[in-house]
């Protein structure tokens, strides 16, 4: 990505704020699974490094005046990580977490901006499946329309077995979220935001496949292609696994960006020098239509 289409970028998601509502979804790497020297040399040994990174990560989420945020790798196993985020965040934020299941040390969260949105409801999506994956559905009101905002984080396919358990994951959720929309008298009556970390490339995964049989990517309705790299794997695997997806008759996205800005979408190593996750950021503004 150029500089001049950078500067660009970033100048049109600074100057849309009207009637617009911006979503992020970033996977920040829980310090237990962030390696250090060895398999077993973790930083979430070490607070003075993690405590670091994470007020770092703050800082940028602080700096892009965001509505809605959606985190995956919520680290829940101590107390002074979600202190970090709280006592920073909270003064705009509500937070909303849920914790993997099978005493999994992290989970995920969603920080609403509760001046602009308006919170209705908590759904938590437990699959208690050997993958211990959960989602996180908050049923949301703005200008008296209700969004549906789901957060997820699918297993990362390490075997073959696993490739057919990421889609058993994703039918169960698209399902759970059609039953919550039964059960709410929603269904084709709200939009819905599906965010999340799907833990795999979208080049032939059914996973997605599937997700597109209902969504479409707000990233690629921008660029008319997906990020070929948002993660760079334990496996040292360059993938395009983040995705902001979206149903909608009121919402369309106006600008698209991956976190950092500037950087180049084919490649991870190139020169923003991201240090901050194993994960880049997507950032999406809608822009809100009132049809009635």
């Amino acid at each position: 990505m150029s500089s001049v289409y950078s500067r660009r970028m970033s100048s049109n998601l600074s100057d849309i704020k009207n009637n617009t509502l911006s979503v992020c979804t970033f996977n920040i790497l829980a310090p237990c699974y962030k390696r250090l020297s060895s398999e077993k040399d973790r930083e979430s040994c070490y607070d003075s490094l993690w405590q670091k990174r994470h007020l770092s990560i703050i800082n940028l989420l602080q700096s892009l005046e965001i509505n809605l945020i959606c985190l995956q790798e919520f680290w829940f196993k101590n107390p002074l990580f979600i202190q970090l985020y709280k006592s920073n965040l909270s003064s705009k934020y509500s937070f909303y977490t849920l914790q993997r299941t099978g005493f999994l040390d992290d989970g995920l969260a969603i920080l609403v901006d509760t001046n602009y949105l308006k919170v209705i409801d908590k759904y938590e999506l437990k699959l208690n499946d050997i993958g211990n994956r959960i989602g996180l559905l908050l049923n949301l009101e703005l200008n008296g329309k209700n969004i549906l905002l789901i957060n997820l984080h699918l297993t990362f396919p390490h075997y073959r077995f696993e490739r057919r358990l990421r889609l058993k994951q994703m039918n169960k959720f698209l399902e759970l979220i059609h039953n919550y929309q039964i059960s709410k008298n929603l269904l084709n009556q709200c939009s819905i935001i599906l965010c999340g970390d799907f833990n795999s490339s979208y080049h032939n995964d059914n996973v997605y496949q599937l997700v597109e049989n209902h969504f479409q990517s707000s990233y690629k309705f921008i660029h008319g292609y997906e990020p070929h790299v948002t993660h760079f794997t334990h496996r040292n695997e360059q993938l395009g696994v983040d995705f902001i997806f979206y149903k909608s008759n009121v919402l369309q996205p106006v600008a698209s960006e991956l976190i950092p800005r500037g950087c180049n979408h084919l490649v991870w190593n190139d020169q923003s020098q991201w240090m901050l996750s194993d994960h880049r950021a997507i950032l999406t503004i809608f822009k809100y239509n009132d049809i009635n």
